[in-house]
């Protein structure tokens, strides 16, 4: 007959499970399944997956591009549109109807371009802070482009589809 065994952490509960790695006694309270069999909690303990672990110096780098990218694309819109409108000789009317979408169109571009530059400063990490580095980089670089054009967006609903388009392209990679 065997003897009983008792859980070290929960010393009421009787068991006949052990830990596959180190032998020790384990309760159904705080056993954990591996792939490999039943551990310990001290045992079972996973590390974490590579490409989620984003240590401060990875989210340093991911700020720094994004806020770069930002800056960059949103002042390169400032200096480029009113030399584009003037290339082109477009009346007023038409170019207050195109304006709007250029703007969406633009800021999808910004969005996309921020997101990869993210994720290739970053070694193509992944997590939800880099969700927010990004989505906070997009909106400098739409504050950008609204302080230095203010008729960019013309008009609040543009202003936010442009947003939403630019900020799901850049936390798409994430």
């Amino acid at each position: 007959m065997t003897q009983k065994l008792y859980c070290p952490r929960h010393p009421k509960n009787a068991t006949n499970i052990r830990c596959g790695r180190c032998e020790d006694a384990i309760c159904p309270d705080c056993l954990v399944h591996s792939p490999v069999g039943m551990r310990c909690p001290d045992c079972g303990r996973a590390n974490p997956v590579p490409t989620y672990d984003v240590s401060m110096t990875y989210m340093l780098r991911g700020i720094g591009a994004g806020v770069g990218m930002a800056l960059a694309m949103g002042f390169a819109f400032y200096f480029i549109a009113p030399m584009l409108f003037r290339l082109v000789f477009l009346d007023i009317a038409i170019i207050n109807t195109i304006l709007p979408f250029l703007y969406v169109a633009v800021m999808a571009f910004i969005g996309y371009a921020i997101g990869e530059a993210v994720s290739l400063s970053t070694n193509r990490k992944r997590g939800l802070k880099l969700k927010l580095i990004s989505a906070a980089s997009v909106f400098v670089a739409s504050f950008a482009i609204t302080v230095g054009f203010p008729s960019a967006a013309y008009g609040l609903t543009y202003l936010f589809i442009g947003l939403a388009l630019a900020t799901w392209l850049a936390i798409r990679p994430f």
